[in-house]
């Protein structure tokens, strides 16, 4: 078609004559002939067309995969001459369509049974959501325009109950910033943030609060997308929304039960909810539960509608993504490249939304009652609990914080104080939370918050000297009292760090950090009270009390 002089399109249209001498009609000419279509959408919409038909309807997997790699070759090597108009159409009418499916409930329900669909679903769709990253990184500048239309179809791929594409779009969405992190501009970068924010708002499941009195007929009406609700998707009067001190541990000393069990699979979704619950395995269902009653009397079996039950899975899917969307927050922004391109403000934006998901979680985490009336119902096998969520969003927002607060560049120097002030609450409320929890009765929620509480004290001992010394008194009784709880090797090592730095800058001892570490672990080992720094906070520096 190119190499034909009398396309409108060839590079020698303007130079060749026709067959009689005279000159070519104008690509204006043809437009005008066409009733006003451009010469892109007369020449180029119907071949991509075909490959876009083939893809969307052929049976065979191989003739799929073909067409589609065909789609997005011309694309990618003939699109740097279409207009944004012409962009805009195959936006409408080719790009976007090929994911249409994901906004229909039932078609995604009968997808998970019927197998030629879900097939579709996980080779070729994934595919093109794969190539959909690489036209817009290719030709960034013809689509950063359209940025808002790709995170608003990610934001749709991460927002499903089907666990493979849930993921995959999480991972799209990363690539899509990891390949453009240089080339966004502040508006760029609102526009990211503001796609996280919505995602963080849909996968935030308001319904555990109403979920016991709710009406579910209503609630199971069409949804907008893989988990819609009709009822709002905005926080209610019952939703969490105060800022009190943080329990770790919570009222409840039978929470001994990680939310999710493991950070190797966190995130991974039941294909179908209703299945995942019956199963003895049942993934999801297994990583929310907690709270194993400690009486013997058994609850008699409860009997859950299969509409109520489709119910509660979608509030599972929800606590499941979530952690999907702690963990791709943790993943982007622990990237160098990530975290120095995007602006403070923005960067604040998102620790609020770390900060909300924290406070959402421990909320449930305290509310037993809430928590049992859910296991009567049927909810789950036993009273759930959002551990993973808490200790999560927390770790994610303290690692961020302090690296925002250590950071002396230009750009993050006038959101410093404003960093502190979030930070050292936060930091002293996690190592409370953790002394207060026991030994016997807490092991999981003890796992689960070690490595924050180490994040903390390795973050404090980082510290330029005039803070450390200003918040010495804040946090010196508090890793005094960590002394008594069993210490792993991390945990050890990181209050070797604050306490000799201690040493160096409240007492004006000189070679602290040069100290044996030996030295405190020979006398854990030989069954001696450690009540020397007791006696240093005391006596040495102004009279600490614990």
């Amino acid at each position: 078609m190119l190499k034909t002089p009398e396309c409108p399109l060839s590079h020698k249209s303007n130079q060749t004559s026709a067959s009689d001498g005279s000159p070519l009609e104008s690509p204006n000419t043809v437009s005008r002939q066409q009733g006003g279509t451009s010469i892109e959408e007369g020449f180029w919409f119907p071949v991509l067309f075909a490959f876009h038909d083939v893809l969307m309807t052929g049976e065979d997997l191989e003739v799929r995969s073909n067409a589609l790699n065909y789609f997005f070759e011309a694309l990618l090597r003939y699109g740097g001459d279409f207009p944004s108009d012409f962009w805009d159409i195959l936006w409408r009418q080719q790009l976007y369509p090929i994911f249409m499916v994901l906004r229909s409930r039932p078609e995604m329900t009968n997808a998970l049974n019927h197998e030629e669909l879900s097939v579709w679903l996980s080779t070729t769709m994934i595919q093109a959501l794969r190539n959909m990253i690489i036209l817009f990184t290719h030709y960034f500048d013809a689509l950063e325009y359209m940025l808002d239309r790709f995170l608003e179809l990610l934001a749709l791929c991460i927002c499903q109950e089907n666990d493979t594409i849930a993921r995959i779009g999480s991972n799209c969405l990363q690539q899509l910033i990891l390949q453009n992190v240089t080339k966004f501009t502040d508006s760029h970068w609102a526009q990211i943030v503001g796609s996280f924010c919505e995602l963080f708002e849909r996968t935030t499941a308001y319904q555990l609060f109403s979920a016991t009195t709710i009406n579910v007929p209503s609630a199971l009406s069409p949804p907008p997308n893989g988990l819609g609700f009709e009822v709002p998707l905005t926080p209610t009067s019952d939703s969490p929304t105060d800022e009190r001190s943080l329990k770790i541990n919570g009222t409840d000393r039978g929470s001994i039960s990680s939310g999710i069990e493991s950070a190797s699979d966190a995130t991974t979704l039941p294909h179908h909810a209703e299945d995942s619950l019956r199963s003895p395995n049942g993934n999801a269902s297994s990583r929310l539960e907690d709270y194993k009653p400690t009486s013997s009397l058994q609850q008699q079996p409860v009997v859950v509608t299969a509409a109520r039950r489709r119910f509660f899975n979608r509030i599972i899917s929800r606590c499941v993504l979530q952690l999907l969307m702690i963990e791709t927050v943790n993943e982007l922004f622990s990237n160098d490249t990530v975290y120095s391109q995007i602006p403070s403000r923005e960067l604040l934006r998102l620790m609020a939304l770390l900060k909300k998901s924290f406070l959402f979680a421990r909320r449930f985490n305290e509310d037993k009652d809430l928590r049992m009336r859910l296991w009567r119902e049927g909810f789950m096998k036993q009273p759930p609990n959002l551990l993973k969520q808490e200790s999560g969003s927390a770790a994610t927002y303290i690692q961020i914080l302090f690296r925002m607060f250590a950071d002396t560049s230009p750009s993050r120097a006038e959101s410093r104080p404003e960093v502190e002030k979030a930070l050292v609450p936060l930091c002293k409320d996690v190592i409370r939370g953790y002394i207060a929890l026991e030994e016997e009765s807490q092991q999981r929620n003890i796992v689960a918050w070690r490595p924050v509480v180490v994040d903390v004290l390795e973050g404090y001992s980082t510290w330029p000297e005039k803070e450390f010394a200003e918040h010495i008194p804040s946090f010196y009784p508090l890793v005094v009292e960590l002394l008594g709880k069993e210490l792993s090797a991390d945990l050890r090592v990181a209050l070797l760090a604050v306490l000799r730095k201690v040493g160096e800058v409240g007492l004006g001892i000189e070679g602290m950090s040069g100290g044996r570490r030996e030295s405190v672990a020979s006398v854990a080992i030989s069954g001696e009270t450690p009540t020397t720094e007791l006696e240093v906070g005391e006596v040495g520096m102004g009279g600490i009390r614990a």
